[in-house]
């Protein structure tokens, strides 16, 4: 469910040009409402709420959020100015973490009461929707032949690599084929864990009809996933973090000063064009 896509849309600035990042998020507000009907069948009321609420959400998040994000986007600079610690990385796991768990508890917290007034056939059609949608990731990224499944992961981490580092060599293209080949079966679990927390969050929005109750027990779903999640997916999310941490320091350790230079110059520029939005005050609103 995209209950948080705003969340998503800033934080994908992170892999796009800065122009494009200011026009993307200024242009947040109706991409979430196209989106959010991509899921939810919601009536002529509804759609007024939610835009209502999605408004003064991106508002919040422009004011809140994106400072944050601009400030440990220098801090994660001036750490991997020369290097990067294992430190750091927990550092930075750690931070994304705490930033993830305030944008989603206000997400679901403002989301509430609309998800709170879905009748049973609206439900029913979330469950549908939701269907295809992962149906289509599984196509793209979970082909039965281990060999495309393989090709499909290890191109989109290099992908999202090269977002920050520029053109990657063919070691360090390598490193990564290891790292995905060593976890070929992890993203399978990561799907059938999405599709058990999607059940679960489901049948809470058909329980439980009041926004107050509604609200925590749906963000615990998100913000305390280990709490839902059976044993074996939690071992072996131990051994990818592990695993994935080894890789950032490998991946950081080959950089050529140009891509080090590359990875430093976005990060600014990333963290200026928070600030920018940021200053922009009440944009999603008045654009409306």
């Amino acid at each position: 469910m995209r209950i948080a896509h705003v969340a998503g849309v800033a934080l994908a600035v992170l892999l796009g040009g800065c122009a494009m990042a200011r026009i993307a998020y200024n242009n947040a507000e109706p991409l979430v409402r196209y989106t959010a009907h991509d899921y939810f069948d919601l009536d002529e009321a509804q759609s007024g709420q939610f835009r209502k609420r999605l408004l003064q959400f991106h508002d919040w998040h422009r004011r809140t959020e994106l400072p944050a994000y601009a400030d440990l986007l220098r801090t994660a600079a001036k750490k991997g100015a020369n290097g990067v610690s294992p430190e750091d990385v927990s550092w930075a796991a750690q931070e994304l973490r705490a930033r993830y768990r305030v944008i989603i508890t206000k997400a679901v917290e403002d989301a509430a009461p609309i998800l709170a007034t879905l009748t049973p056939p609206q439900i029913v059609e979330l469950e549908k929707r939701l269907a295809r949608a992962n149906a289509k990731y599984a196509r793209e990224f979970l082909p039965a032949d281990e060999g495309r499944r393989f090709r499909a992961q290890a191109k989109r981490l290099a992908g999202r690599f090269e977002d920050w580092t520029g053109t990657l060599s063919d070691e360090q293209e390598d490193r990564i084929g290891r790292f995905v080949k060593a976890h070929i079966h992890t993203t399978q679990m990561r799907f059938e864990n999405r599709k058990r927390w999607q059940r679960e969050a489901v049948g809470l929005i058909r329980q439980v009809r009041a926004p107050k109750e509604l609200a925590p027990r749906l963000a615990d779903i998100f913000v305390q996933p280990a709490n839902h999640r059976p044993p074996e997916y939690v071992q072996a999310l131990v051994a990818w973090e592990s695993d994935l941490t080894d890789l950032m320091l490998d991946i950081d350790r080959t950089l050529t000063p140009e891509q080090r230079a590359h990875v430093l110059q976005r990060m600014e520029r990333y963290a200026e064009d928070f600030e920018a939005l940021s200053a922009q005050t009440g944009v999603a609103a008045a654009g409306n």
